[in-house]
């Protein structure tokens, strides 16, 4: 289920600043969160992963949006969820749709208020 209030306050709040920079030092944007019962997904762009970006680039920078992005807009919102999908993609791309755009994804598992890395 979506909540556009929720995404809405996130990007009004410290943690939805329309850039984001991460510890590789690219800059990424959030543009979408989905929120499921149980489940939250983070969804950012990062339009250069089009060209030289692989998953391994990427990974410490995963772990950062999960631990100082996403699980602080999900407290600011009073939202409490067991798991949490990061994803970056090349462009903005429709929710559950085939498509050819660059995208990686990291399931996180959330325990004791802190972001745990899980295999798909």
């Amino acid at each position: 289920m979506r909540f556009m209030a929720f995404f809405l306050a996130i990007l009004a709040g410290p943690v939805g600043a329309s850039e984001i920079a991460v510890p590789s030092g690219k800059t990424l944007g959030l543009f979408d969160v989905i929120l499921d019962p149980d489940m939250a997904r983070f969804r950012f762009v990062l339009p250069q992963m089009a060209h030289d970006v692989a998953f391994v680039d990427l990974v410490d920078d995963l772990q950062f949006l999960c631990d100082e992005v996403a699980l602080p807009a999900l407290a600011q919102a009073g939202q409490d969820v067991a798991r949490l999908v990061v994803s970056v993609s090349a462009q903005e791309v429709p929710f559950g749709e085939p498509t050819a755009v660059t995208q990686y994804f990291q399931p996180f598992k959330i325990e004791a208020g802190h972001c745990q890395w899980e295999e798909f």
